[in-house]
């Protein structure tokens, strides 16, 4: 789990996830990322899943409903694919598209509230899930949008599921950027991720591995430098 502040480059990280790569899509803003550019769009509810044909680097479903989602996941679930790792961007905004499947514009009841709760844990579940899946794991990593609640610095999501997502994962990590000291540096920006709670910010690492080797942040944050850290300490599929 993967949250930070709007532009803190929450999309670009998922873009430095191993490829084939699925991006399920909520908000767009992953197809402006450069190893992104060699894409390919999916729509699991009517198409079947592409295959690695060696023309494309991810692969975009469109979630402007919470049954696209769902319906990539059996996909995901079957094994049958040729996805390398699981984008979500952003779990805040596919929170959003439930809410639109549950209740529409009007403000969900309480009700409404449970089963919204209910139905996103339960995805968060499934697609954590998939990286022990017997025949084909892959990585996953969820973007999210941080707020303040209770004076902590969290991922943003609406009702109870916000404080019990981060137990949920294996990784939650706050990304944030800087300005970079390396003149030749893209943007001028580095990327950084906090492994570890500091300052009443929400953050940590199961595994151990990633603090091991970086300390309480990384500096310009990547995922399948990460994953090699982690294999690196427990084998592949870990």
């Amino acid at each position: 789990m993967i949250h930070g502040e709007s532009g803190s480059g929450k999309s670009y990280f998922g873009g430095t996830t191993p490829s084939p790569r699925l991006i399920l899509d909520a908000e767009g803003g992953s197809r402006f990322i450069r190893t992104n550019r060699r894409r390919k769009t999916w729509d699991p509810l009517h198409e079947t899943v592409p295959e690695d044909d060696g023309t494309w680097d991810a692969c975009f479903v469109s979630i402007l409903e919470w049954q696209s989602l769902y319906a990539a996941y059996e996909v995901l679930a079957s094994g049958n694919h040729p996805f390398k790792s699981v984008v979500v961007d952003s779990l805040t905004e596919a929170q959003k598209r439930l809410v639109d499947d549950v209740a529409g514009v009007d403000q969900p009841s309480l009700q409404e509230w449970g089963t919204i709760g209910r139905h996103l844990e339960d995805m968060v579940r499934r697609l954590r899930d998939l990286t022990f899946h017997k025949t084909t794991p892959v990585s996953v990593v969820m973007l999210c949008l941080s707020h303040v609640r209770d004076e902590q610095t969290r991922p943003f999501l609406k009702g109870a599921i916000e404080l019990a997502l981060p137990a949920f994962v294996d990784v939650v990590a706050y990304l944030y950027t800087a300005t970079s000291e390396d003149p030749g540096k893209s943007g001028g920006l580095e990327h950084y991720a906090l492994l570890s709670p500091h300052n009443n910010i929400i953050a940590k690492d199961r595994t151990a591995a990633l603090t091991e080797k970086y300390g309480a942040y990384a500096t310009d944050a990547n995922f399948s430098d990460w994953l090699d850290v982690i294999e690196a300490e427990f084998g592949p599929n870990n």
